[in-house]
């Protein structure tokens, strides 16, 4: 008899006993790994103790109160077991209990059970992303705010799920349900071109470990540009290379990024800005004439859009025919010069050169004309100036084929001005005055004037009143500088008198009829006044009002002892005479001196 069926007859004998030997006892001391999100599928180590032979194959399953996952076994043999669990999403998180079932030939009863308290523990599952909206974007639209869909997302109570773009947490995460999130993506992460991975992070809590979801790809689509300007718009054939700039929208950055294309070949670009992009052309784009297209690729081709179309002018170099004006004064301050170039082959950014120095503010008005300011700094010394037109692209540009002379004429003459109103007459009332410039070279900038108390200044203006307020011979100055600063004055004296005149009469007269009688009288003012006066002199009776006599005399020495002679042919009495005055400015006297006359 053989050991085997010695052995078979022993657990027989066992059984009819009622005890199952050693060998047919199962047992379990651990798992590995002892832990799983659900959702997923582990496969385990399971060690223990299993029935090798007289057995079926071990039947293993997780256990959770009602919830039971059933394992598959791969292989056995008696210390230990390889075992696949497929944990549903719905798995309760936590601890669950490890059981092994193993059916037994030949024991009663057959089925033998051990279990393993929360041998293995149940993880939250993995977030899922199933579809985002807006799936794309086109670069360079600003902050975007993405809503996110799948399943089981986490609260904020749960140290919340976090949407990540390219690994890269959301500025924002908002929860709206374990199926819902929305997130806001920056600005600057959708500015370039590209497909970005969006992921969902759940963040460990408690005793779980941090999930990640699966990734989802997001596009960000290239935006069709828009070109507005060039600078340069032209060039001169055979010239050297140069950068070219556009000026436009839409340009977009990094890898994908803005690319100039000169009649679609790419040029090398660099992104200054949204608006502004520099290319370098290189010497061989323009070396024969012709026009060129540009145009702004953004993203990668093929499909990647295209922008508008701008020309690009390849021609020959600038020719000048004449200048205006071609000549102007040297020391011009008035800065409102403007030199007119004529000529042909003129591009835009072309630059006009005065004896060599490049000038700032030429303006492009057309193929055939150019215009530039000059100011004072050009033309400050008498001369001759060559005037000449490069186009471009700078450095160094391409120079017209000859030179024009600009003459700077040295000025040789003062304004002539000239004061109205002005007179050598003696006046009670204030005096208007205006003043008035001619140049014939330059021209006048301004007129000026200064009059005492204010002798040390002088004040701009055309008009000047002289007032009452002193009274004498009154000096009033003009100026005039024309726009080369030569000046030119004149003067005028205005005199003013406002003070009345004071008569005197100096005799008594006592004279027969019919001879000659002498009448002294004086009349007074202040001596720098008016130096005469006009003097009426009258004899009246003592009871009348209307004079006898009536004597003249015209301009009477102010301030000195004066006579008249009157022939006494009216009848005998007694009678007084009357002394009357009005002086150069027409103020009549302040008094009416009076004496006796008596004709005997």
């Amino acid at each position: 008899m053989g050991k085997r069926t010695a052995f078979v007859l022993i657990c027989v004998a066992a059984v009819m006993l009622g005890a199952a030997p050693a060998a047919m006892a199962i047992s379990l001391s651990g798992i590995d790994p002892g832990s799983a999100h659900a959702g997923t599928t582990v496969t385990c180590t399971v060690s223990g103790s299993f029935g090798a032979f007289l057995a079926g194959t071990p039947a293993f399953a997780l256990v959770n109160g009602a919830e039971v996952i059933s394992g598959t076994t791969n292989t056995y043999d008696a210390a230990s077991a390889s075992v696949e669990f497929a944990i549903p999403d719905t798995a309760t998180d936590g601890g669950w209990d490890l059981r092994v079932t193993q059916t037994f030939i030949f024991l009663i009863p057959p089925v033998q059970t051990a279990t393993l308290a929360n041998a293995f523990l149940v993880f939250l599952p993995y977030p899922v992303i199933t579809s985002l909206n807006p799936p794309n974007v086109v670069a360079g639209g600003g902050d975007l705010t993405l809503t996110v869909y799948g399943k089981y997302f986490t609260p904020a109570s749960l140290t919340g799920s976090v949407v990540r773009f390219n690994g890269v947490a959301a500025a924002s995460t908002t929860f709206n349900s374990s199926t819902v999130l929305t997130a806001v993506i920056s600005a600057a992460a959708v500015a370039a071109p590209g497909t970005a991975q969006v992921t969902v992070y759940n963040p460990p809590f408690l005793l779980f470990p941090s999930r990640l979801s699966n990734q989802f790809p997001f596009t960000v689509t290239a935006p069709t540009a828009s070109i507005s300007a060039l600078d340069p718009t032209s060039a001169v054939v055979g010239g050297p290379a140069f950068n070219l700039g556009v000026t436009g929208t839409g340009f977009v950055t990094g890898a994908a990024g803005a690319v100039v294309r000169w009649s679609g070949v790419d040029l090398a670009t660099t992104r200054d800005s949204a608006t502004h992009l520099t290319a370098a052309v290189p010497a061989s784009a323009i070396a024969a004439a012709g026009s060129a297209t540009i145009t702004v690729r953004n993203g990668v081709p093929p499909g990647s859009p295209i922008s508008n179309a701008l020309p690009f002018t390849v021609g020959s170099g600038p020719a000048l025919s004449s200048i205006s004006p071609t000549q102007v004064w040297a020391g011009y301050v008035k800065n409102d010069l403007v030199l007119t170039v004529n000529g042909s082959n003129f591009v835009s950014g072309a630059h006009i050169f005065i004896s060599g120095g490049e000038k700032t503010g030429t303006s492009f008005v057309s193929a055939s004309q150019l215009t530039v300011p000059l100011v004072a700094a050009d033309i400050a010394t008498p001369g001759s100036l060559t005037v000449s037109v490069k186009n471009p692209p700078f450095p160094p540009g391409t120079s017209s084929a000859g030179a024009l002379p600009l003459v700077v004429a040295a000025e040789t003459t003062d304004p002539a001005v000239t004061i109205g109103g002005a007179d050598s007459a003696w006046h009670n009332a204030p005096v208007a005055l205006t003043f008035s410039a001619t140049d014939s070279q330059s021209g006048v900038q301004k007129v000026q004037y200064q009059s005492p108390p204010t002798v040390a200044a002088w004040t701009d203006g055309a008009s000047y009143t002289v007032p009452v307020t002193t009274q004498g011979a009154i000096t009033v100055s003009a100026q005039a500088l024309d726009w080369c600063n030569r000046v030119g004055t004149a003067g005028a004296t205005i005199h003013i008198d406002t003070t009345k005149p004071a008569t005197n009469a100096l005799n008594a007269v006592s004279v027969k009829k019919g001879k000659t009688a002498t009448l002294k009288f004086r009349i007074t003012e202040p001596t720098n006044l008016s130096p005469t006066a006009d003097v009426v002199i009258e004899i009246k009776s003592a009871r009348g009002t209307s004079p006898v006599a009536t004597i003249t005399v015209d301009n009477a020495t102010m301030n000195a002892k004066q006579t008249a002679s009157v022939k006494a042919s009216f009848k005998k009495g007694a009678y007084k005479w009357y002394v009357y005055a009005t002086d150069l400015a027409g103020n009549a006297q302040d008094n009416i001196a009076k004496a006796s006359f008596k004709v005997k």
